[in-house]
């Protein structure tokens, strides 16, 4: 799902909100980070899940889910995506948790200076911020943190890790379908079963 499909369900400031909270968590520095990574698109794809997925979750979609958060998939379709989604929990059970979480990130960011939302500070103020929310185990701060994470190291199919960034600053070079990777990232081809048995891997290179 691409964000133009997302009927912007964050607004201007939401989104340029959140944006600045992932990119804080991780910033661009010698590596490029979640700006870069375009971890936004990733949330914002998320939320604008619809309401009335079913939510019960078989083993098979559970395995799914590792796999790609593993980045073994080699191809999603868009059954397969909704999986991903409900997983994650319904985007619009998030919506309302990030809502609160941006305001209560403007919130913190008026004590901290005033007349200043989040966005406004600068980034040490802004690490001031998220680092109260980590402190007293904010939920919202844990969703932010996990999305976060997933949208700047997960597969590109999922909106996030534009042009592969965080795969680049680890150093990993793909899913290893169709071509076994050298240990670590072949031991899933290597020691689970083939679910592609119209498409063999080749693991002669």
């Amino acid at each position: 799902m691409s964000v133009a499909d997302s009927d912007a369900v964050l607004s201007q400031h939401e989104r340029a909100t959140i944006e600045a909270a992932a990119a804080r968590i991780v910033p661009s520095d010698k590596d490029p980070g979640a700006r870069e990574a375009g971890v936004i698109d990733y949330i914002e794809g998320l939320l604008a899940t619809d309401d009335d997925v079913d939510t019960d979750i078989s083993p098979r979609e559970k395995k799914e889910y590792a796999n790609f958060l593993l980045g073994s998939m080699g191809g999603r379709t868009e059954e397969q995506q909704a999986t991903l989604f409900k997983l994650n929990g319904l985007g619009s059970r998030h919506r309302q948790a990030y809502r609160d979480g941006v305001a209560e990130l403007d919130r913190l960011a008026a004590e901290l200076e005033s007349g200043k939302d989040f966005h406004g500070l600068d980034e040490a103020g802004q690490d001031r911020v998220l680092t109260l929310l980590d402190e007293c185990k904010d939920p919202f701060f844990t969703l932010l943190l996990t999305h976060t994470m997933e949208g700047f190291y997960g597969h590109p199919r999922h909106g996030g890790n534009r042009d592969q960034t965080g795969w680049q600053v680890l150093g990993y070079p793909g899913p290893s379908f169709p071509h076994g990777n050298e240990t670590p990232y072949g031991w899933y081809d290597a020691n689970e079963p083939d679910e592609f048995p119209h498409a063999k891997k080749d693991r002669s290179s």
